[in-house]
């Protein structure tokens, strides 16, 4: 097996080989012990997406994705993709993740025309400003334990990604029975202005905190470890152009856990109080089987 490349950059993390027309190949760090990281998945498979769309004409608008297996990381992923449809405002593209003959992600990424017609969103939060939040480690130190050095497991970064979450410690607050989580996300680096790169690393972004959500209004049951945790389907919409090497307040919030699985919702602004992006993920919560 060809050896992973260290992926000193954020602009690692997204690069593809395109070996055919409609065919790629990428590979995936860490996300959790010995699972790659579902937001890189994502992210390649929308860049691989977007990589047969003419940028010029139309740009992402939204994508809905399943995570169906545990990938492996630092090793090789293959994104085929499929084109159903080119029309005068919409393209849509299938891509599948696969790794070692099965398929561990799906994603159909949409791509349409920038039109005019009625606006209206959220405002946004009324939040310390990013300069005011301490820095949220990344990988948290839970990740850590018994581990020489971090950067052998490859983990997301916080010399790559910037995190702070507003008030982490703070006691869980139910208000109506919903759950709140504030937080500022950009990726560290300097990155280009095309838009694909700018979605794709904000899907990359959008994966870090929202399995912590869901959990959020039970803490002990994420400390003792009883519970299997992973990402099952992860929904975006892009709503306005934005830069993910900015600021961007991630307002999220988790209306029900039931039945072994846990929603969350989030709304991205950036600093000019623009709602640029929403994202809905389900996750697995379920209790350890004996």
């Amino acid at each position: 097996m060809t050896e992973a490349p260290f992926q000193r950059h954020f602009a690692d993390r997204l690069a593809l080989q395109q070996v055919d027309r409609d065919i790629f190949t990428g590979w995936c760090h860490s996300g959790a012990p010995l699972r790659a990281y579902g937001g890189q998945i994502a992210a390649q498979s929308l860049m691989a997406a977007g990589h047969t769309v003419d940028a010029s004409d139309r740009h992402v608008h939204s994508l809905h994705g399943y995570f169906l297996r545990t990938g492996r990381p630092k090793d090789s992923i293959t994104y085929p993709l499929d084109r159903p449809r080119d029309g005068g405002s919409f393209s849509t593209r299938i891509v599948s993740a696969v790794q070692n003959g099965e398929t561990i992600f799906m994603m159909t990424a949409s791509f349409a025309l920038d039109d005019t017609g009625p606006e209206h969103q959220f405002s946004k939060p009324d939040l310390p400003s990013p300069d005011t939040v301490a820095d949220f480690p990344i990988p948290q130190p839970a990740y850590l334990v018994g581990v020489t050095d971090p950067g052998d497991l490859d983990y997301p970064d916080s010399q790559i990604i910037g995190l702070r979450i507003v008030e982490p410690d703070r006691p869980i607050e139910l208000s109506h029975g919903r759950y709140e989580r504030m937080a500022w996300v950009r990726i560290e680096e300097e990155l280009p202005e095309d838009s694909l790169v700018q979605s794709c690393a904000l899907t990359y972004l959008s994966d870090l905190t929202m399995v912590s959500t869901a959990l959020a209004p039970h803490p002990r049951a994420g400390q003792d470890h009883e519970l299997m945790l992973a990402s099952i389907d992860h929904a975006m919409w892009f709503h306005a152009p934005t830069r993910a090497d900015r600021w961007l307040l991630f307002a999220q919030d988790t209306p029900v856990a039931r039945g072994g699985h846990g929603l969350a919702r989030g709304l991205f602004f950036d600093a000019d109080g623009t709602l640029v992006a929403s994202v809905v993920q389900e996750s697995l919560m379920r209790t350890r089987r004996s």
